[in-house]
This record gives structure tokens, sequence and C-alpha cells, in this order.
């Protein structure tokens, strides 16, 4: 009994920080709009809560490197836009790897 409660309770802890490492050196509005984004997907397909946690660490990583970019080229950029490509098709694969396509034109045209 005892290791089942400490392997829930790590597990548990290991969730939580894993979210925070997501979140570090955001911005709070760019962590309730990830969040956000992320509960509503989660409700509309029925995700995980771990799929659930992955999509806001992909969120989060192209966030951070949207950030930095923005500081290297300026925001709108021709060499930001350029920059930006493959961090935003890694993000994709990334995110296609739990949710397809399908699913996430559904998605975008249930807001709509």
């Amino acid at each position: 009994m005892k290791k089942t409660l400490i392997t829930c309770s790590t597990a548990l802890l290991l969730m939580m920080s894993s979210q925070a490492i997501a979140f570090d050196d955001l911005s709070y509005r760019d962590q309730k709009r990830i969040s956000t984004e992320v509960h509503e997907l989660k409700s509309f397909l029925s995700l995980s809560q771990t799929d659930a946690d992955k999509i806001i660490q992909y969120k989060a990583d192209m966030a951070k490197a949207n950030a930095q970019l923005i500081q290297e080229h300026g925001r709108g950029t021709d060499a930001f836009k350029e920059a930006r490509k493959p961090h935003f098709r890694a993000y994709q694969k990334n995110l296609q790897s739990i949710v397809s396509r399908e699913d996430l034109r559904r998605f975008n045209a249930s807001k709509s």
C-alpha cells in the first residue's frame, strides 16, 4: 500500500513539475493562453492528461522559440518568418503525433 501511494505521489509531482518547466520563462499572458487552448482541445477531443501535458510542452517550446526569434529578428520581419519555419514544422509534427489533422480541423471549426 505504501509503495502504491509513493508511486502515485511521485507520478503526480512529475506531471506537475513538467508543466511548471514548460511554463518557465513565459509571460503570464502566454501561460494563460496556452492553458486555455489546451484545456479546450482536451475537452473537445477527450484527450488524456498525459497528452494534454505533452501539448502544453510543445506549445510552450514554440512560444519560447518565437520570443527568442522576435528578439533576434523583430516581429513579423521576413527573417523572423524564415527562422520560425523549422520550429513551427517541429511543433506541427509533435502535435500531429497526438492529434490528427482532421481532429484539429474539427476543433478549429468548432471555435468559429
